[in-house]
């Protein structure tokens, strides 16, 4: 024969409890599943998404730092090389470097996503 599975009761409706206290231990039961499925893993996501916002805006400010410095060596150690019609070439080099960089982080960031092949 067959074996029907019967679903375990509650404690409540076990001990015929009123309808009352049913109730009040199914809202119970809710929300602590709604704790537990959705309020956590929302607190993790909101950790972190700050430390990967915080750590983005580090990189974004320091390559805007280093490209400024990168430019800044250009222009000053080098005068006298890059006048007249080749003044804008210290900026082109900035940009490709700069475009370098993007690139590299654009490859690492496939690579790590495409599991480390």
């Amino acid at each position: 024969m067959q074996e029907v599975a019967v679903a375990k009761r509650s404690k409540a409706a076990r001990k015929g409890n009123s309808p009352n206290e049913v109730l009040s231990e199914l809202k119970t039961l809710l929300i602590g599943y709604g704790r537990q499925e959705i309020v956590t893993p929302l607190t993790q996501l909101g950790k972190t998404l700050k430390l990967g916002i915080l750590g983005a805006l580090s990189i974004g400010v320091g390559l805007v730092f280093l490209s400024v410095a990168g430019l800044r060596l250009l222009q000053t150690e080098a005068s006298g090389v890059f006048d007249g019609n080749m003044s804008a070439l210290p900026y082109l080099m900035v940009l490709v470097g700069l475009l370098a960089v993007l690139a590299a982080l654009v490859a690492a960031r496939t690579r790590i996503s495409r599991g480390g092949r």
